[in-house]
């Protein structure tokens, strides 16, 4: 075997990894590699860019990588970043909108009775209780005229009755407003009344048959069957209430929600059903064909437990028979008691001082009264004179009376518009108490009534059209 120079030694190439750089080991007995020699490991035509990318992301070599992979490297990273900024913006919106369209209405804003209603029950109800009130309002301010009403013409009957007619809608309108600016409290009520009036007929055996609602369907929907006897509909002919004006107790100021007023309606399309009745009127309302027959059936069951109520009320009760004299303040007021105990008829310092023209020529005359009819103050102090005494100065909103309590009766015959005031009173009086007792949960701020207010279903006018 001929000697010659031994072969040398293959060395194992080592496993390159990712982001690492090196150059070929040194076979022994040869020259140490030039720095010239020093190279990158070209990459694998399979890995693809991204891998090449990997290969620089570290901010030491991605320094001494080429240019144009520096700038792809960048155009990536900034694409991610915009990405995972839009991506955010648009789930923090689209979250916001579901919370607004439908966690915020999953909300409770009333708690009675075991029973939890939600914000959005209560907004599709508000809904459509508005929408009734504010179709009604539009048509007692159409009816009731323009902002100054003409004098009417003494001896002219059609003149005067117009002017009592445009009287009575202005009124009627002034009412309505009053049941719109309070319809956040009533509504909350109501849901609190519902079980407590069931309740109560299933106790007196009060039963509500599909007859009955069907009959007060088509009243409230103003539907005539063609083929049957044509249904009174809901149009509205206001009354004036009787009474003393001066003293008697005047409507509660409520929470005032604001609402639109509502286009005029005019009802062109005649259904042919009752079923298509209900469900134009619902469309109307921005209610729901369940809506209206539960409407249909609580309004039924209301009517008969006020009219049970009202066949228990008492016909007798006690009264007062006084006269009083107003005057603007606590002075005069003080002076019409010194002339009245220094002997000056009573009658005549009505005539001659006392600011309530609708009884200071008669002496200041109010008739016969129960409890309930006057305000607080004015009541308190007639029930608790002796008959024939006067009071001291007593101060209302009305301003300052001077009283004189004439007869009191604890058991007088109540006439007839006093008991039917009596029976009315029977079923609020009584419902009011058992309200009170339940100890609701109302759980409706403000910011929940704004929020019902901007997602409240509008009237729709174009339902009842053809």
């Amino acid at each position: 075997m001929t000697d010659g120079p031994a072969e040398p030694t293959p060395t194992r190439t080592p496993k390159k990894t990712p982001g690492t750089r090196w150059v070929a080991s040194r076979v022994p007995g040869t020259a140490a590699p030039s720095p010239a020699t020093k190279r990158t490991t070209p990459a694998t035509p399979s890995k693809g860019m991204g891998a090449r990318l990997l290969n620089w992301f570290s901010p030491q070599d991605l320094e001494r990588a080429p240019a144009a992979v520096r700038e792809q490297v960048r155009s990536r990273i900034a694409a991610v970043v915009l990405g995972m900024i839009a991506l955010i913006s648009v789930a923090t919106v689209g979250g916001a909108v579901f919370w607004d369209q439908v966690l915020y209405g999953q909300q409770a804003s009333l708690k009675a009775d075991g029973k939890t209603i939600t914000l959005d029950e209560y907004r599709a109800w508000f809904s459509y209780r508005q929408n009734i009130l504010l179709a009604n309002l539009q048509q007692a301010e159409a009816n009731g005229g323009s902002a100054t009403m003409p004098t009417p013409v003494p001896g002219d009957s059609a003149a005067s009755q117009a002017y009592s007619m445009q009287q009575m809608w202005r009124q009627r309108a002034s009412q309505l407003q009053g049941e719109l600016n309070s319809l956040s409290t009533s509504l909350t009520d109501e849901f609190i009344d519902r079980p407590i009036l069931r309740a109560e007929a299933t106790r007196r055996n009060i039963t509500i048959t599909s007859e009955d609602v069907d009959k007060e369907l088509k009243t409230i929907t103003g539907f005539e069957d063609p083929s049957g006897t044509p249904t009174p509909t809901t149009s509205e002919t206001p009354t004036v209430g009787a009474g003393t004006p001066s003293p008697t107790a005047p409507a509660s100021t409520p929470t005032v929600m604001r609402t639109p007023r509502p286009t005029p309606t005019v009802r062109t399309r005649k259904p042919t059903t009752l079923e298509q009745a209900i469900r134009d009127y619902a469309k109307f309302a921005g209610s729901t064909y369940e809506m209206v027959r539960e409407d249909a059936e609580l309004t039924i069951l209301k009517r008969k437990l006020s009219e049970a109520f009202g066949e228990e009320a008492p016909r007798t009760g006690e009264q007062v028979k006084a006269r009083h004299i107003l005057v603007g303040d606590q002075d005069a007021a003080r002076k019409v008691v010194d002339r009245l105990k220094a002997g000056e008829e009573f009658d005549a310092l009505a005539a001659e001082l006392s600011t309530d023209g609708s009884n200071k020529d008669k002496g200041g005359d109010l008739g016969w009264f129960g409890r309930g009819t006057m305000v607080t103050p004015f009541e308190d102090a007639a029930f608790s004179l002796p008959a024939g005494q006067i009071s001291e100065p007593v101060k209302t909103q009305f301003g300052v009376h001077v009283i004189r309590v004439d007869e009191k009766d604890s058991t007088k015959p109540l006439e007839e518009s006093q008991y039917q005031r009596v029976k009315e009173e029977a079923f609020t009086k009584w419902i009011a108490a058992e309200r009170d007792t339940r100890k609701p949960e109302r759980l409706m701020t403000e910011s929940m009534r704004n929020w019902v207010v901007k997602h409240v279903t509008p009237l729709n006018p174009t339902a009842l059209r053809s």
